[in-house]
């Protein structure tokens, strides 16, 4: 019942905002109004989702960023809608990769462009994508606000990983700037793409020491995905249930994606083998 409110509650809330959205790109000319509104969402959603199922969010590792001092590229794990509100309620002026195309729709193109997020159309080659994105993304640094990135380009449930792709070498590279690994467990919470919500649970959203400029390709791809996919199991072993913990270590350990569907029946036998063990324990 819980989860069924916060999710009627949380569709309210965004086509709430999204319709003032709407017209407020005819009104402001700047993206100061829309990047508050995108703010208020975000803060809106951790409040719902605090007080509908008792979610405990930890976000660790901010106080590395002292002085005013924000990250230039933040390279983060995204295991669930709820780690997308942490971000821009931190740095509501970041920059994520978007479609291009979504220009063209009537209600989302206008406010994808008034966030001046960097736009990167589908059509054409490889080369054109990766251009695209490597300029969008020093416009970006150059007017001092943060880039956020997924490497693995979707949601991935607890304990499973994707290919990590190269686009975020080429970003650290071209900006010459310190990259920012992000771990989190927010899927403990609010599992992908999942209707029911895991009640009373804590996640935790964590900063990480940087890495730093030069590294060359191979050296920061190892480096970025060791960090993150490691303390991102940690975080799930931290505050995981033991059948959530389990399913996690699991897929963690054949390296399943999300589209690895002949193992699916793999990994529920091990984990029900695990779960009667430690019971007959």
């Amino acid at each position: 019942m819980r989860s069924t409110v916060l999710n009627i509650a949380f569709v309210g809330w965004t086509l709430s905002i999204a319709a003032v959205a709407l017209v407020v790109t005819f009104v402001d000319r700047t993206p100061k109004s829309m990047r508050w509104m995108l703010r208020r969402w975000a803060r809106g959603s951790q409040f719902l989702t605090r007080n509908i199922i008792g979610a405990k969010i930890e976000i660790r590792g901010l106080e590395q960023f002292k002085d005013g001092e924000r990250p230039a590229l933040i390279v983060s794990k995204h295991q669930s809608e709820l780690d997308t509100f942490f971000p821009l309620d931190i740095y509501p002026d970041l920059a994520a990769i978007a479609m291009k195309e979504l220009e063209r729709y009537p209600l989302i193109g206008p406010v994808i462009r008034k966030l001046e997020y960097i736009l990167v159309s589908v059509d054409g080659g490889r080369k054109n994508h990766l251009r695209d994105v490597v300029e969008g993304a020093q416009r970006v640094y150059a007017e001092g606000r943060p880039i956020l990135i997924y490497p693995e380009g979707e949601l991935m449930r607890i304990g499973s990983r994707q290919r990590y792709r190269s686009g975020v070498f080429h970003i650290y590279e071209a900006l010459g700037a310190p990259a920012h690994p992000v771990a989190l467990s927010c899927g403990l919470i609010w599992p992908k793409r999942e209707w029911r919500k895991n009640i009373g649970r804590t996640c935790v959203i964590e900063f990480m020491e940087p890495i730093p400029p030069g590294l060359d390709k191979d050296t920061f791809m190892r480096e970025i995905e060791i960090r993150i996919e490691t303390r991102t199991m940690e975080l799930i072993e931290e505050h995981g249930d033991p059948e959530q913990i389990a399913a996690a270590r699991e897929r963690h350990r054949l390296g399943l994606t999300n589209d690895d569907n002949e193992r699916v029946g793999e990994l529920g036998t091990s984990a029900q083998r695990g779960r009667r063990a430690s019971a007959d324990a």
